[in-house]
């Protein structure tokens, strides 16, 4: 019995199959969820075909007057003591285009056609629904009301509601009739108000934007979308609730950019606040040779760090300056960005003594005041003081050893004759030149002596001082190899003592200018990398090469003075 039944569904199902013609003629339903609804609001349309249909239905008529937001489609097939059915459900999402009276028209799948619909579609705001007027509100507001170019708007979105969304969007503010940059604010701010006797949340977003022209700006209006659920009845699916879109949009805002005040010939910075700092305000005190790093900043409320202008910052003679990348940061306040500009220029004093560096001094448009401003840093007075391993150059005398007292001899008593022979009188001459004479040789060797003891002396303090030459160059090459810039500086400069003993460089600059080129292009190179992290354009194997020139000119050179002279005299 029960496979006679099987048996039958399945030869009934493969006549459907060969044979559509023997299946049931479709009748097509358009049942809307509500037919008044708001402008700003979504409703639903179920078109529900009961029976066999070739194709799916041909909305594009729908789009005259509505909008389509979304669709669906389910299939349901029942057998009841052998009677077949079948039915097919096309869900539809739609939102008017424009208020008033409206007409769903007659939705066809072939031959087969519904019925048009009237709707009855009120204005914005004016719906009685779940997601009426009261239940949603979208405001937005700017300030200040007087706008500069390239000042800054502050442009506040607030959404005020009381439903529960399943999903939601807001639209960006999009500034048109003049070029402007628009930059969003912080974080989205949540919290609860209490306006007309009515709770609502509150959903608070902030915007800058920067008119970089004057004349008319104009933002329009923005929009938010959401899903809400619906509380009308299901659809097909059990589990699936069925959900409502609603839609708010905010007012037109238009604002007169003014143009720049008259600048005679100053920069143009519009600001609220403005100041200038520098770390030397108690100026250090520098050394000959020595890298001191000066930073100077500069704070603009009001104004993105990308409009900041680069300072003029001017460097005296006795100096050399390597400036490093400026540094640029916005800092987001709740009444808008505070811009930074950061420079940093390490300086190396090339001589000695108080050296004046000038001052620094920047105009701006203060947007309270509506007037020029200047913020100064004052000129500063920087005491130099000379390197700390070059000795200083003073004259000094020559050694001369001092002769010492003669050592007394006890003297023998010698009676003389009253009446001395003249033979005795011939003898005591020649004995005083004799004890003169050994008195005088002995006198002569102790000062040769002390002399050679001071000049031996002189020659260790010398070879004490200064290192050999062929290992200082041993440690520079290591240094080179190493790569590392503080070590070949102070390797730098000890080969620089042990090949210039006379002059002892202190700095690299003095080395410079005593190795000449090519050595003198290349040190001046790798000084800027020491004092800028920008400047990498020197190498080791250039350095190297001309450090390996100079020696072996210097060298041959003091080779040529040590040879004996072709025609001695």
């Amino acid at each position: 019995m029960v496979m006679r039944h099987i048996y039958t569904l399945l030869i009934l199902l493969l006549l459907l199959v060969l044979n559509p013609a023997l299946s049931l003629s479709a009748q097509l339903k358009a049942i809307p969820d509500r037919t008044r609804v708001g402008l700003d609001e979504s409703f639903n349309l179920e078109l529900r075909a009961d029976g066999s249909l070739d194709g799916d239905p041909d909305l594009s008529v729908l789009e005259q007057n509505f909008e389509l937001l979304g669709r669906s489609q389910s299939s349901q097939m029942q057998i009841i003591n052998g009677d077949f059915s079948r039915s097919t459900v096309w869900s539809l999402t739609l939102m008017a285009r424009s208020a008033g009276s409206k007409e769903i028209p007659a939705l066809c799948v072939g031959s087969d056609c519904s019925k048009p619909i009237k709707i009855e579609v009120l204005p914005a705001g004016k719906s009685n629904t779940l997601a009426g007027a009261n239940d949603l509100l979208l405001e937005v507001a700017t300030e200040p009301n007087k706008v500069w170019v390239q000042s800054q708007v502050l442009y506040k979105v607030k959404l005020l509601t009381r439903l529960n969304f399943l999903q939601a969007s807001l639209s960006e503010p999009e500034p048109v009739g003049i070029e402007a940059v628009v930059q969003k604010l912080g974080e989205d701010r949540n919290y609860e108000t209490e306006r007309d006797g009515v709770l609502y949340r509150v959903f608070e977003r902030d915007y800058l934007i920067f008119p970089q022209q004057s004349g008319q700006l104009k933002i329009p209006p923005v929009r938010f979308t959401a899903q809400v659920a619906d509380g009308g009845r299901r659809s097909l699916d059990p589990f699936n609730q069925r959900t409502r879109q609603i839609r708010r949009s905010s007012e037109e805002i238009n604002i007169e950019v003014l143009p720049a005040a008259e600048s005679e010939g100053r920069s143009w910075l519009p600001a609220r606040e403005l100041q200038l700092e520098d770390d030397w305000q108690n100026p250090p005190r520098l050394t000959v040779g020595e890298p001191a790093t000066r930073t100077i900043t500069l704070r603009a409320m009001g104004v993105p760090a990308a409009q900041l202008p680069a300072l003029k910052i001017d460097v005296p003679d006795g100096f050399r300056s390597y400036p490093d990348q400026p540094k640029r940061e916005d800092r987001l306040k709740e009444n808008g960005v505070l811009g930074i500009l950061q420079e940093k220029l390490a300086l190396v004093p090339t001589r000695p003594g108080t050296l004046r560096l000038p001052e620094i001094k920047i105009d701006w448009w203060d947007l309270d005041d509506e007037r020029w401003h200047q913020a100064r840093l004052p000129a500063l007075d920087v005491e130099v003081l000379p390197a700390t391993n070059q000795p200083a150059v003073t004259a000094t005398p020559p050694a001369v050893p001092q002769q010492e007292p003669l050592p007394q001899e006890d003297k023998p008593r010698v009676e003389v004759p009253t009446l001395p022979t003249p033979e005795e009188q011939r003898f005591w001459p020649w004995l005083s030149m004799a004890l003169g004479g050994g008195w005088l040789l002995t006198l002569l060797f102790i000062v040769k002596g002390k002399l050679v003891k001071r000049n031996q002396e002189n020659k260790q303090e010398q070879q004490e001082d200064r290192p050999d030459l062929k290992t200082a160059r041993k440690r520079l090459d290591q240094a080179l190899a190493s790569g590392n810039p503080a070590l070949i500086r102070s390797a730098m400069l000890d080969w620089g003592s042990a090949l210039f003993p006379k002059q002892r460089p202190g700095n690299l600059e003095e080395l410079a200018a005593l190795c000449g080129e090519p050595l003198k292009q290349k040190l001046e190179l790798f000084s800027r990398s020491l004092y800028s992290r920008e400047s990498n354009d020197w190498d080791s194997h250039g350095l190297s090469a001309a450090v390996q020139e100079v020696q072996q000119k210097a060298t041959k050179a003091e080779n040529y003075k040590k040879l004996p002279p072709l025609y001695p005299h």
